[in-house]
């Protein structure tokens, strides 16, 4: 008879962990059986969420980006004290919710235009040509994530899983760990505070603001490998 765990543990998607099918619960099980390169699976899945729950929360985008990729050390480290089946991304958010936390109480927030990376028009000074970027007026995405930026931090978090990420009430909330009525009341504040500034600026241009693009998601993939490399490195 054939060992079944062994042939999970050494099994990769022929299409590549970006485009895996399993479940978070298989994925999990792989890893914590042996297969470290599994653990792209959950990366893949879950670097956008991630980036952008972080990102409501500390002043930057480099900042968010260390923020997802120390969480997800943190997670691979401590997959065994998730319990499951379900709720893997709320465990894995929370994990990162935490990090951002942490990362935000030692680092001043960032208030200048001129350190936030604006002129004085709101306009972003660091601008990318990306593919997303190329139908939408840079000084109105810009004027959007500095606007999400101004949110009291309860309210930017809901926002930017809501209107950001497009995540349901219910979905927020278990992230979140709030009440369904709860997200509901944030999010309108949310949507309040930010008419003043935008007006009719919202829209379809929200969910493309906080740009996540095949780069940024390759670059968290390859430095959190490296990073738990360099763990077990240690633990030798």
């Amino acid at each position: 008879m054939r060992d079944v765990a062994q042939e999970k543990t050494s099994y990769t998607p022929p299409d590549g962990w970006a485009r895996c099918a399993l479940t978070d619960q298989e994925i999990v099980a792989l890893v914590t059986g042996g297969n470290e390169a599994a653990f792209e699976g959950i990366m893949r899945r879950y670097n956008r969420l991630l980036f952008r729950l972080a990102r409501s929360i500390v002043p930057n985008d480099q900042d968010a980006e260390d923020a997802v990729q120390e969480s997800y050390v943190r997670a691979y480290f401590n997959l065994g004290q998730f319990k499951g089946p379900g709720g893997f991304a709320s465990w894995l958010s929370r994990i990162t919710i935490n990090e951002a936390l942490s990362r935000a109480r030692r680092k001043s927030r960032i208030s200048a235009l001129d350190d936030c990376g604006l002129d004085a028009d709101g306009i972003a000074t660091d601008a990318r040509l990306q593919p997303d970027r190329v139908a939408m007026s840079d000084d109105i995405l810009g004027l959007i994530e500095s606007a999400v930026d101004t949110l009291p931090q309860d309210f930017r978090l809901v926002f930017m899983l809501r209107a950001v990420e497009e995540l349901s009430v219910q979905e927020t909330a278990d992230i979140l760990d709030l009440k369904p009525a709860t997200v509901k009341t944030r999010f309108h504040r949310a949507r309040g505070l930010m008419r003043k500034t935008l007006t009719r600026r919202l829209g379809s241009v929200v969910p493309r603001s906080f740009y996540f693009a095949g780069e940024r998601c390759n670059r968290i993939v390859e430095m959190t490998f490296r990073r738990i490399a360099g763990r077990d490195d240690e633990a030798q």
